[in-house]
């Protein structure tokens, strides 16, 4: 084999074997940490915290800490227009989401046992530190909230 067809050869099995998700490298991928202080809870009370990862092997990950000290840790691998189930610790059985990632932008509707409880529209900033994100949904009780998010990459 000639040096070139052997330089060929070794590019091609590093595309396929150490970047086979490449796809999934976008505004969003990385480490997110919420910034209570820019946050705004309607009713509130706030969280105490909250992280979000998107991994480049395609999943979405969040830790989350309630104001009462109560965790939720969930996962669900991205989607652009399919529901995917929703992996999480307890009080999330039965959820689901569909996302839309256009550009810097993503569009969820979350959903349990099919009924929408949440609808999610997330924007990164053009230097790509910041992550606003407004979530309209209802809680387990059936009541309404509305939250604005403000992360910065990690």
């Amino acid at each position: 084999m000639t040096k070139c067809l052997q330089s060929i050869a070794l590019l091609l099995w590093v595309a396929v074997v150490v970047f086979p998700q490449a796809g999934h490298i976008t505004p969003f991928t990385g480490t997110w940490k919420l910034n209570v202080a820019m946050a705004t809870f309607k009713p509130g009370p706030p969280f105490k915290s909250f992280t979000l990862t998107f991994t480049p092997d395609g999943t979405r990950q969040l830790d989350l800490t309630y104001a009462d000290g109560q965790t939720l840790k969930a996962s669900l691998p991205w989607s652009d227009g399919t529901e995917v189930p929703v992996t999480a610790t307890q009080g999330f059985d039965g959820v689901s989401a569909v996302s839309k990632i256009r550009g810097n932008t993503i569009n969820d509707t979350w959903k349990r046992n099919g009924r929408v409880i949440e609808r999610v529209h997330a924007a990164v900033s053009r230097g790509g530190k910041i992550l606003k994100i407004r979530v309209d949904g209802t809680d387990v009780e059936g009541r309404a909230f509305h939250n604005r998010l403000t992360f910065e990459k990690q």
